[in-house]
């Protein structure tokens, strides 16, 4: 059996330190922000959340480019892999478009959820400005993917801590006004995002341009056939991530209910978890692209030594991390909590919670690398359309337990078995091997060119 754990971490590490900078971004913002108004603090949250949402699904579309490239470089056809990162162009140019055309309308709807108003102002800002700046981060998906997927995740690296930088110096100077800059509050922490996001496109549409991706016409051709032929795969991943994404938001406001400090001791617990989620999908995103790279080359025998080594080493993180959540819990929880009358029952619930972040971790770790396996397979239909069909059992489940026992430990207990049964459900539809018979790739016609190194 091949050993595939040295590539795998040589691919993840980068992985890793990038998924990770996405945190690190959220929270120099939070930091800034909390320096100018509570209220821009709050309309973040909402705000932030609501954005995410709506770019997932864009995200996770275009950049399943990579898993297209991924594939096309393990066959050795150069080309293709240029024609599959255009895929991901040409869907990021027509879903900026569209989220620019829905930015305002949709932005309208914070002025009726009841907020106060200068908060509803600032979320309604906030969200306009990164909705309409949507172009910039998906094109930077799109080809962060067609990097990945010739196995350059080094550069991903780079370009993101580069934009992170970006954003810290742009945020410190637009939001409190700075260095001679305006001070705009949270308009300006949105425009400091989008800004980086441009750097970050620009940059990568830079290192496309070097690799002769602008250059080829046949290449940049508008092939619909192809590219709808892409949308019937890609699309399905950007359903699943915005739909994970809505069942656990929904799981939060559920939460809420119960009380401030349920809901408190809760969100602390998702951000501190973040420290484990992270690196496992990274190295879930390195191992799909080790999946790309085999089965465009035609061994798809190899790949379930590929998913089985994977797991095996991002099982070893998570029993790390679940050791660490279950001991030091109280200790994590406080570093959050503050210091005002409710922090000490915001410690006792997030200590509650964080044993069943800790349980749920061990059974995460093929969620995360078993998702990410099938969906460089292909199998991305299958993966979208079951996943939400458990979600909304959670949720009817989630429903019930509410309006019966309402507690807090009720509640996690249903979140974790959720993790559990998804984390079963991915294991049996890969050991069924139904992903074997999805076609990523048509079959080449002729002899490829080979990639240059």
């Amino acid at each position: 059996m091949t050993n595939h754990v040295p590539r795998l971490l040589k691919l993840a590490g980068p992985m890793i330190l990038s998924t990770s900078a996405i945190t690190l971004m959220q929270i120099i913002d939070a930091i800034v922000l909390s320096r100018h108004s509570s209220e821009a603090v709050a309309a973040i949250g909402p705000s932030g959340l609501a954005v995410i949402l709506f770019q997932g699904f864009l995200f996770g579309t275009s950049g399943y480019a990579g898993t297209f490239v991924a594939h096309n470089f393990g066959r050795g056809d150069a080309p293709g892999v240029r024609r599959s990162a255009w895929l991901g162009i040409h869907t990021s140019l027509a879903s900026g478009v569209a989220a620019l055309a829905v930015a305002w309308p949709l932005a309208q709807l914070f002025l009726l959820a009841g907020h106060a108003p200068r908060v509803a102002r600032d979320e309604t800002a906030y969200f306009l400005i990164c909705m309409a700046g949507s172009f910039f981060p998906v094109l930077g998906s799109a080809l962060a993917g067609w990097l990945s997927g010739i196995g350059r995740p080094v550069i991903v690296t780079a370009v993101t801590f580069l934009s992170f930088v970006v954003n810290a110096l742009l945020a410190w100077g637009l939001v409190l006004g700075e260095w001679g800059f305006p001070q705009l509050g949270i308009a300006g922490a949105a425009l400091a995002t989008v800004a980086a996001q441009a750097v970050a496109a620009l940059l990568y549409a830079a290192i496309f341009a070097r690799g002769g991706g602008f250059s080829d016409p046949r290449s940049r051709s508008f092939d619909w056939p192809e590219l709808r032929r892409f949308l019937t795969l890609a699309m399905p991943m950007g359903v699943r991530i915005s739909g994970e994404l809505v069942a656990w938001t929904l799981f939060l406001v559920v939460v809420g209910r119960l009380g401030t400090v349920e809901l408190a001791a809760s969100s602390i617990a998702f951000r501190i978890n973040g420290l484990a989620f992270f690196p496992a999908l990274g190295l879930g995103q390195a191992a799909g692209i080790l999946v790309g790279h085999a089965r465009g080359a035609g061994k798809d025998d190899e790949v379930p030594a590929i998913a089985t080594q994977s797991l095996l080493v991002c099982e070893v993180w998570m029993v790390v991390m679940a050791v660490l959540f279950a001991t030091a819990s109280a200790p994590l929880i406080s570093l959050f909590a503050g210091s005002g009358p409710e922090s000490a029952r915001i410690v006792e619930a997030g200590s509650l919670i964080m044993k069943f972040v800790a349980f749920y971790c061990l059974f995460d770790a093929a969620n995360v690398m078993i998702g990410c396996v099938l969906s460089s397979a292909g199998d991305t239909r299958w993966v979208a359309r079951t996943f939400l069909l458990s979600s909304a059992g959670f949720l009817v489940a989630l429903w019930l337990v509410d309006a019966t026992s309402r507690s807090l430990a009720s509640e996690w207990t249903l979140a974790t078995f959720f993790v559990f049964v998804t984390a079963v459900i991915w294991s049996l539809r890969f050991r069924c091997g139904a992903w074997r018979k999805v076609r990523v790739l048509h079959e080449p016609e002729l002899p490829q060119n080979s990639l240059p190194v």
